[in-house]
């Protein structure tokens, strides 16, 4: 007999086409009547499944009375003449683009209007882009709202029928109603030319029909996509509204791995529940903008309405209510087809399929179809698929709690005794995933995104949790999805060739020494910047030989930059990484994760860059609610509660805008654990409020670390946190023995490092190689959120950027031998001297011996400089002598020229003197002897006369003979005046020519002067040059 033995309506479903069902019932009389359920395109895909199927609307038919049937009547009786009554309906056909509407349609009818819209249009506020889709129901466009500048998806119901146009409506306010990040986005209803209209969120994803089909997904991967689903039911079910049509095709999964429930069309109100009334709505049929509400079903009862496969018994008109336990038998043939890769009562189909819906016999349990699912998930699904709704789970809640356990992460295992279930300031490692909360829906993205991408990067702020969200996160999905994964984890660190190749020398190499990896670890060094493609290579052939994937992790890719400065040695790492990532469709994926704020240094390398831009993944804070599981759900794994949920609420307060907020939680919640009250199984508000909130967990408790050390720990403790903070204020990653050498007592050192790590300040990394153990803070959140440790770091600022200078050049130096020429000169050498003598800490002895080197070869330089100085100076101060002298004598020979030249001035004047009174007596002396030759004319003639004056005569001769004596004398003095003018000339002339010699032995001597001045000055900017300083200044 029927399960329920009531009056009930007997449908026989004669055609699925994936959306609304389409067939007949039968009427008191036994007519078959024909009927379609109606079904609204899927508005957020690109085009609608529902219109593709082509369904319509017997609009004008009778509506067929319930037919009673007889408790007594076999079921089976029933189902067959059923199936003899089969015999299909046509079903109008979907115009295809561009082609007239089908017959059956009027073209007057306001529908029409509306398909005349084309890309440009303005509807309102929002302009149309394109056309999604289209079919016999409505058409739904791609719209850009030019009011707040985003993409939305428009929904245009073509039809007449006041029946579809209500339940369009109600569509849209039980949509609008449940509003849930897991449910599609209702903007606004509205009206255009009498067609009413839907303004939804716009999805760029796919249904999850792509996800289902022959395959069995993995089981994490099944439940991970179911619930979300189950979330949005839970919230539609606190409004009172039922699904009822709950299929892949109204699934969406988008691009960003949310996921998304759509199409209310054929949702129904359960008793009690109330939907807002029209006269509430903005516009003609907005959404809801008042709180008036009126009762409102969405149904009439007896209206078979769903998919057929998906519709569990009580949808089939047998006379039992449907409420929101409908949706969970949906949930459960999902789950089951994802699981077993087929729908449990296949290869039925139509009528056959809807008769074993409703006999009493149980439906085909999990295991028997999938034998490799767990038997609790197993479990969970045949429940929800139990005949009797009264026997599946209560409500959706129940249903989450049951599956929430078979997440990706969530296969719990029990604690150890007193084991936190919080990972405090650690990062989460894989065997961690069983704890890591939060970030579901980003795991989901990354997972949809690395089977298209062979290079990723996960991008975020520090304190994000980048790496524990691909250890603890990524990771595992991928090893438990179905496919075989490997997953090789690097840390650049200072030498990131070395730590890419002591990963990739075992997957190669046979050695089985350690020298013997070592020294396969330099050759492959070597190796790779000649050939950085071999990375890859090798992987590859790994990967392909054991028919597994590997995935590749790069972890704190921001080492590259902070650790490394050798410009070669990180072009070479990430050539190798290019390598390593080449082609979709390797085996291989790479995953670097980088600090948000170092996204600006990857340009270095064009190539690398270029891909990784394509594969950018931006990994924020968590939501609220991933805060909220992070912080609640690992204690409910313990079997813990928190006190009040007030409690919770206000430490995600605290936590909402915090950076690195993720972190902090985790600390503070194990600080919590450790106050927990063992007794009730609480975390306490009191405890709470003792350990100073969020804020003061973290400080207080690093304090209290230092509290218990003696003023000379304390002050190896600053020197150490100094040590592993980079200049940028980032974490560095520090050899232990290199931190030994920060004082002489090294065991105390290590001691001091034992003991912060077991603080869970520090963390110890074991490396292989030349490397060995490195220790570095165990989250940059100390960095910004320990007071005492800003305040050390403000103090040592100038320090800082000096002592890492320093490493730097000791350990190049060291790596080179020693090499004098990588040895500070010239300021650094002064700047070096200053810090020496403000330091009082302790340094590396590499750094010590390098400050020796620098010190001793500055004094040796200082030395040569002081000798070279001082011949330097010797040798001016000759040369200024040299010059003093020769220019004491050039003037000394220009003086003596001058003097000559004077005197012979002089001598001439004298000359030219004599010359003119030799002229002026023989002048004279002419005149005389005129007068003497006229008066001996006279005495001539008066000789004759004169006899007789000899006496006169005697006395006239006596006296010419003197005169005459006298002209002699004259003449003979002009003659020798003569000649002394004559010597005077030519002593003035001996004196010029020697004065004109002396001149020019000066103009040589000036010259000689000039070449040897700029000779030592040649000489002197060459000692100049070599002493590294001006000769004037080290003179000073």
């Amino acid at each position: 007999m029927l399960p329920y033995a009531r009056p009930c309506m007997i449908p026989a479903l004669l055609d699925e086409q994936g959306g609304g069902s389409t067939g007949f019932v039968l009427s008191d009389n036994g007519r078959r009547l024909p009927f379609s359920t109606p079904r609204f395109g899927n508005a957020s895909q690109g085009t609608s499944p529902d219109m593709k199927n082509n369904e319509a609307i017997a609009q004008s038919r009778p509506r067929p009375r319930p037919m009673a049937v007889a408790g007594a009547l076999d079921e089976r009786a029933v189902a067959a003449e059923l199936e003899a009554l089969y015999e299909p309906v046509p079903v109008p056909q979907e115009p295809s683009p561009g082609s007239p509407a089908p017959a059956s349609f009027d073209d007057t009818r306001p529908g029409k209007r509306v398909q005349k819209l084309r890309p440009g249009a303005h509807l309102q506020h929002y302009e149309l882009i394109r056309e999604l889709g289209s079919g016999g129901m409505g058409t739904v466009f791609l719209a850009r709202d030019v009011r707040l500048g985003r993409r939305v998806a428009i929904k245009f119901l073509h039809t007449q029928d006041s029946e579809l146009t209500q339940r369009f409506i109600l569509e849209a306010r039980a949509t609008a109603r449940c509003s849930h990040e897991n449910i599609v986005i209702i903007h606004e209803v509205g009206e255009y030319e009498n067609s009413p209209f839907m303004v939804l969120e716009y999805l760029q994803g796919q249904p999850l029909t792509k996800a289902l089909g022959a395959a069995q997904l993995p089981p994490a991967r099944a439940v991970e996509l179911m619930v979300p689903v189950v979330k949005a039911l839970a919230c539609a079910h606190e409004q009172g509204i039922v699904h009822r049509d709950l299929k892949p095709e109204n699934i969406i999964v988008t691009d960003s791995g949310a996921i998304k429930v759509l199409d209310f069309g054929i949702a129904k109100t359960l008793q009690g529940a109330d939907l807002p009334d029209p006269a509430t709505y903005a516009g003609p049929l907005g959404v809801p903008s008042g709180g008036a509400q009126v009762q409102g079903e969405l149904t009439h009862f007896g209206a078979l309405m769903g998919t057929m496969a998906y519709m569990s018994p009580e949808q089939w008109g047998i006379g039992v209510p449907v409420d929101h336990r409908t949706d969970i038998w949906a949930v459960g043939i999902l789950l089951f087809q994802m699981l077993a890769g087929k729908h449990p009562l296949e290869p039925l189909r139509g009528p056959q399929l809807m008769v074993t819906g409703i006999l009493d016999d149980p439906m085909p349990r999990l295991q028997q179809m999938a034998p490799g699912v767990p038997a609790d998930l197993a479990a969970v699904v045949d429940r929800c698929l139990r005949k009797h709704k009264e026997e599946r789970f209560p409500d959706a809640l129940s249903l989450l709690r049951a599956l929430e356990p078979f997440l990706p992460g969530r296969f719990s295992r029990e604690l150890r005794l007193d084991e936190s279930p919080y990972a405090g300031l650690s990062s989460f490692q894989e065997a961690d995933a069983d704890r890591f909360f939060g970030r579901t829906r980003e795991i989901a993205a990354l997972v949809h995104r690395i089977q298209d991408r062979p290079l990723l990067a996960v991008v975020g702020p520090s304190g994000t949790g980048k790496s524990s969200f691909v250890r603890a996160g990524l990771v595992p999905v991928l090893k438990r999805s179905g496919t075989a994964w490997d997953a090789i984890v690097i840390r650049p660190g200072r030498h990131p060739l070395s730590a890419l190749a002591s990963t990739v020398v075992p997957l190669m190499s046979s050695t089985t020494t350690v020298e013997e990896d070592i020294q396969e670890q330099e050759r492959l060094m070597e190796r790779l910047y000649a050939e950085p493609g071999y990375v890859g290579s090798v992987l590859r052939s790994r990967a392909r030989r054991q028919k597994r994937r590997i995935l590749v992790f790069v972890d704190q890719f921001e080492e590259l930059y902070t650790l490394v400065p050798d410009a070669r040695e990180r072009l070479a790492f990430t050539a190798c990484l290019s390598g390593i990532a080449d082609d979709a469709t390797s085996p291989i994926r790479l995953i670097v994760s980088l600090r948000s704020d170092f996204l600006d240094r990857v340009p270095e390398d064009e190539h690398f860059m270029a891909e990784l831009a394509q594969g950018l993944f931006f990994l924020t804070s968590p939501s609220r609610e991933g805060l909220r599981d992070a912080l609640v759900q690992p204690a409910e794994m313990a079997g813990y509660q928190f006190e009040t949920p007030a409690l919770v609420d206000n430490m995600l307060e605290h936590l909402e805008a915090t950076q690195g907020a993720l972190p902090l939680l985790q600390f503070a919640a194990t600080q919590l654990w450790e106050s927990r009250d063992k007794k009730n199984q609480r975390l306490t508000v009191s405890a709470y409020k003792s350990m100073g909130g969020i804020v003061g967990a973290l400080a207080s408790h690093a304090d209290s670390v230092l509290a218990g050390m003696s003023a000379q720990e304390r002050a190896l403790v600053r020197a150490l946190c100094l040590r592993l903070v980079t200049p940028e204020r980032t974490r560095a990653l520090v050899a232990v023995d290199e931190l030994r050498e920060l004082t002489k007592d090294t065991a105390e050192m290590q001691r001091l490092i034992d003991h912060l790590v077991q603080a869970r300040l520090l963390v110890v990394q074991t490396g292989g190689g030349a490397t060995g153990a490195t220790v570095e803070m165990v989250h940059e959140s100390l960095i910004h959120s320990w007071p005492t440790l800003k305040r050390w770091l403000d103090e040592g600022q100038e320090d800082s950027a000096f002592l890492e200078q320093l490493r730097h050049a000791a350990r190049q130096w060291q790596a080179n031998n020693q090499d004098a020429n990588l040895l500070w000169r010239g300021e650094l050498v002064d700047e070096a001297a200053r810090f020496q003598r403000r330091f009082r800490g302790e340094l590396p002895r590499q750094q010590r011996d390098f400050l020796a080197a620098v010190s001793a070869q500055a004094k040796k330089r200082r030395r040569i400089r002081r000798v070279l100085v001082a011949g330097s100076t010797t040798f001016l101060v000759m040369l200024v002598i040299a010059a003093a002298v020769a220019l004491v004598v050039i003037r000394n020979s220009q003086r003596e020229a001058q003097r000559q030249a004077e005197a012979a001035q002089a001598a001439e004047a004298v000359a030219r003197g004599a010359e003119m009174a030799a002229r002026a007596a023989e002048a004279e002396a002419r005149q005389r002897l005129a007068e003497v030759q006229a008066k001996e004319l006279e005495r001539q003639k008066a000789q004759k006369a004169a006899e007789e004056a000899n006496a006169r005569v005697e006395l006239s001769n006596a006296e010419l003979l003197r005169k005459n004596d006298e002209l002699i004398l004259a003449l003979q003095r002009a003659q020798v005046a003569r000649l002394r003018a004559k010597t005077a000339r030519k002593r003035a002339e001996r004196s010029a020519v020697t004065a004109r010699d002396a001149q020019q032995d000066a103009i040589r001597a000036a010259s000689e002067l000039s070449s040897m001045l700029h000779r030592e000055q040649q000489r002197a900017q060459r000692l100049q040059s070599q002493l590294g300083g001006p000769v004037i200044e080290v003179l000073k």
